[in-house]
């Protein structure tokens, strides 16, 4: 189990869906999946070496306790999580401690 005081970020996690203007145009609307405590950490040098070889360009480990929600989260273009005033991609989902905690890889967006 992941130490409460080790989870000082909110992290709020958003999913998009495709709507369709009157003109036809498809574009991504965003709304919150759901908001939590969590840990944000930069990956060192060699984290980031390591994890690249799965996913490219991570840079940030996000840590938040399991639920049933974030256990839907994919690592796709639906999904995306804002921290501290960032947007992040999200690069890699993973189950630790079964039931417990969710390891997030992602990316800050160039924005």
């Amino acid at each position: 189990m992941i130490a409460a005081g080790k989870l000082d970020r909110r992290v709020r996690f958003e999913h998009a869906t495709e709507t369709t203007s009157a003109s036809g145009e498809v574009s991504l609307a965003w709304t919150e999946l759901v908001t939590v405590w969590g840990s944000k950490e930069p990956l060192t040098g060699r984290e980031l070496f390591a994890a690249q070889q799965v996913t490219a360009k991570v840079d940030t480990r996000f840590r938040v306790r399991h639920s049933t929600l974030l256990a839907e989260v994919t690592p796709d273009e639906t999904y995306r999580i804002m921290c501290d005033g960032r947007t992040y991609n999200i690069t890699g989902v993973l189950e630790t401690r079964r039931r417990e905690e969710i390891e997030i890889l992602a990316e800050a967006r160039a924005e």
